[in-house]
């Protein structure tokens, strides 16, 4: 896959190799998979474990724990945007270890952080490599990898809301090359939904390369209109609202759907992707009850403009009751994949 800009470095390794020779290390982990690693580790600087990205929360624990040579994150979207704040808090490299492909987090150098419950990123921090243990991603439950499907499909609305954006010229102006590496991860998505749907080596490859080419395509622009837009910015707002904080890759899926079909923008090839890749994207399995669905409309326009989010198709639209009724009809024709119990 052509990427742009300088890639992070992906090796294939476990997590034992990856240690060895890095000298003393702070891990910061998610458990699982901690409890079944620690037995093959050496007596680390500090061990971390991530849980709350609160920014307060991130600051003290910046000022507490003991740090060694390198910070290395271990486990899910928590661990690695942690070992982010960390290692660029602190000054000091960082290797991230993704067990599961639910989020692009450990791809991105952007430091994300929850300011008063909302997402806000405070800084960029570029990891020395990412690891990826093929046996430790493949043996997490199989919808957490499903779901990375998330960080990549968000090209179909973000892209569009990009367009939009950039015919008034607002905003980042329109870049040919990053549409195009867009696109195209959309259709090796497609390519790929078999993988992607057993969670095998090859899907679990697949998703990995595609953080890595967006990572990369990201922190050379200084953006990421091509792939976030107001899918993402639909999930924020419901998670500020409610408090919940459902699998990102799946509320991402989840909101494509709904975007793409309040967009316009052949929205059944979207939901019929999320299907075949068998995402848990149905509302009910996500935990969101069609009135938080409803609320989280009705303060949209508002939480963009609040947070001077990006222009998007929530700037121009007009949430009426059909309007959100209609979407929450169409987004429930998603098949059920299992409760979040």
């Amino acid at each position: 896959m052509a990427e742009i800009g300088n890639a992070f470095t992906l090796v294939e390794a476990t997590f034992a190799e990856t240690l060895h020779g890095l000298g003393s290390v702070a891990l910061v982990v998610n458990d699982p998979p901690w409890s079944h690693l620690a037995s093959s580790v050496a007596t680390p600087a500090s061990v971390v474990q991530a849980w709350d990205m609160d920014i307060a929360h991130l600051e003290a624990v910046a000022k507490t724990q003991p740090v060694g040579d390198t910070v290395v994150g271990v486990g899910g979207g928590t661990a690695m945007d942690t070992a982010k704040f960390l290692a660029w808090k602190l000054g000091r490299p960082l290797v991230q270890i993704p067990s599961i492909t639910s989020v692009d987090a450990g791809f991105t150098d952007a430091v994300g952080v929850r300011v008063d419950g909302n997402v806000r990123y405070i800084g960029n921090i570029r990891p020395e490599k990412v690891v990826l243990d093929i046996a430790l991603v493949c043996g997490a439950p199989a919808h957490l990898n499903r779901a990375g499907i998330g960080d990549i499909i968000s090209c179909a609305t973000g892209l569009f809301d990009w367009r939009l954006a950039s015919g008034k010229a607002i905003g980042h102006v329109w870049n040919t090359d990053l549409a195009n590496l867009g696109e195209r991860l959309l259709v090796d998505l497609e390519k790929h939904l078999e993988e992607i749907a057993q969670v095998s080596p090859a899907g679990v490859r697949f998703l990995a390369e595609s953080y890595r080419a967006i990572g990369a395509a990201c922190a050379d622009a200084g953006h990421s209109r091509f792939e976030e837009g107001s899918e993402h910015f639909w999930a924020y707002c419901y998670e500020s609202l409610t408090g919940a904080h459902p699998v990102h890759g799946e509320i991402i899926a989840f909101a494509v759907v709904v975007m793409a079909y309040i967009q316009g923008n052949n929205p059944e090839r979207w939901r019929d992707l999320v299907v075949k890749c068998q995402v848990r994207a149905h509302p009910l399995d996500i935990g969101i009850t069609q009135d938080d669905f409803v609320k989280t409309f009705a303060h949209l326009n508002e939480y963009v403009q609040k947070y001077s989010l990006d222009y998007s198709i929530i700037n121009e639209e007009e949430f009426t009751s059909d309007v959100v009724d209609a979407a929450w009809e169409f987004v429930t024709r998603i098949p059920r994949q299992g409760s979040i119990s």
